[in-house]
């Protein structure tokens, strides 16, 4: 069972609720030691006898968006918790000036990397740079790493997509569906495929009530998407995405919704799997408690509120807040990687990554938790004293909006404008 491997995979020294697959099963995980680094050292370092890190032995993995926030956490892991693997082939595009060997070499100094830096840095030796783009076509690679990696990768990791709520749909197409499909195209080529975990999200198909793990059907077909996304202007896009959408709230959703079907239609015969987390959010253990890369949507929350800028949001305290360690999601794409190359299953199979009801966060849990973190370790860039509370209601949640945001913005601006500073 993946729980049962997992459950050597993830180090924590209490009782932790594991949801993943039909199976919901309560069990003590292993202890694991803090080390200096503020990192927690893995028993599967120590006996490194775990199978999923003999899975890994002497294959060859290819990444896609290893610069992501999730991308760097599952590099990190599979480097130092798997340390027999041979190579770890990165899919990266030029940027900003950078070439991708000068774009990896950054990506090493930031901080996720550190315990391996400190520890056993050769091991970082073995991940290789390969220049491409999933927005262009066969990935935009030559035709020498086309066959190198054809020949020589087994494991697949696709992480790379857009995460951004407001993402024109034409983007998210080329990004988020085109890109899944050329990823699959590659790997059809390759000789060697073990496994193809492709990273989702649970909200994929957040307009149904509930979400079993399986791809449920869409009224448009995905190719059709395609070809309306192509031709189609975005004024004309914009008129019909509601109706596209089917429900969804963002281009996000839908595309992710679109790729599975893409992966289940196109990627008949091959050990494909997909991986649904929910919200991601800091590091629980690994490689340090409460790492977090940049500010996304959890965080942005705690920041404001410190900051004194958040004064009110609608939400109803008793709601379940589903933020997922990225470590465990980390831990969880190795692991369906050993799964699906160890049992081969049929058809492709999915796993929702998500904390449900069985160890659940509420609003009013972290409310109670972030109040007085925001009041002891004030932010350096305050603007008012931290405050403010959830409103249940509509109504009262707009009238505070004017009284405690939209009011004091307008005062701020007028101050500036009299004093000749510039507003915006």
């Amino acid at each position: 069972m993946i729980g049962e491997d997992l459950q050597k995979f993830s180090e924590s020294r209490v009782m932790r609720t594991i949801a993943i697959g039909p199976c919901h099963e309560q069990q003590p995980v292993m202890s694991a030691d803090r080390d200096d680094e503020g990192g927690y050292s893995s028993p599967i370092e120590e006996g490194d006898t775990s199978q999923v890190s003999e899975f890994f032995k002497d294959r060859c993995v290819f990444i896609t968006g290893v610069s992501g926030f999730v991308g760097k956490v599952l590099l990190e892991k599979l480097l130092r918790s798997c340390q027999r693997v041979r190579t770890v082939y990165v899919l990266m595009r030029p940027k900003d000036g950078q070439e991708p060997r000068q774009r990896l070499d950054q990506l090493f100094t930031c901080q996720v990397f550190s315990r391996l830096r400190k520890e056993n840095s050769r091991l970082l030796t073995r991940v290789v740079p390969i220049n491409g783009d999933i927005s262009l076509p066969e990935l935009g690679l030559s035709q020498s790493d086309t066959n190198m990696l054809a020949k020589q990768v087994s494991v697949v990791f696709h992480s790379a997509a857009t995460v951004r709520f407001d993402e024109p749909l034409k983007k998210s197409v080329v990004l988020n569906m085109l890109g899944t499909r050329r990823v699959l195209e590659l790997s059809k080529r390759m000789s060697k495929l073990a496994a193809f975990i492709h990273v989702s999200t649970a909200y994929s198909y957040c307009n149904r009530m509930e979400i079993d793990e399986i791809i449920y059907p869409e009224n448009v077909s995905p190719q059709k998407v395609i070809d309306i996304a192509e031709w189609m202007d975005e004024t004309m896009l914009e008129s019909i995405l509601p109706k596209l959408m089917d429900g969804r709230p963002t281009t996000y959703h839908y595309s992710k919704a679109l790729a599975e079907h893409i992966l289940a239609t196109e990627g008949s015969g091959l050990p494909l799997a997909i991986v649904r987390p929910s919200i991601v959010t800091a590091a629980f253990k690994e490689p340090m408690p409460g790492w977090v890369d940049g500010v996304n949507g959890p965080s942005t929350f705690i920041i404001m509120t410190g900051k004194g800028l958040l004064r009110t949001m609608l939400v109803y305290k008793g709601s379940v807040v589903d933020w997922m360690p990225v470590d465990m999601v980390a831990n969880l794409l190795l692991t369906t990687a050993w799964h699906i190359g160890t049992h081969r299953p049929d058809g492709v199979k999915v796993y929702n990554c998500t904390s449900g009801d069985l160890n659940k966060v509420t609003w009013l849990d972290i409310h109670r938790t972030a109040t007085p973190i925001v009041n002891r370790f004030p932010s350096l860039h305050v603007t008012r004293y931290p405050g403010g509370s959830f409103k249940s209601h509509p109504l009262h949640n707009k009238i505070a909006i004017k009284l405690f945001h939209t009011l004091p913005a307008y005062v701020v601006d007028t101050l500036a404008w009299v004093f000749g500073h510039k507003t915006e």
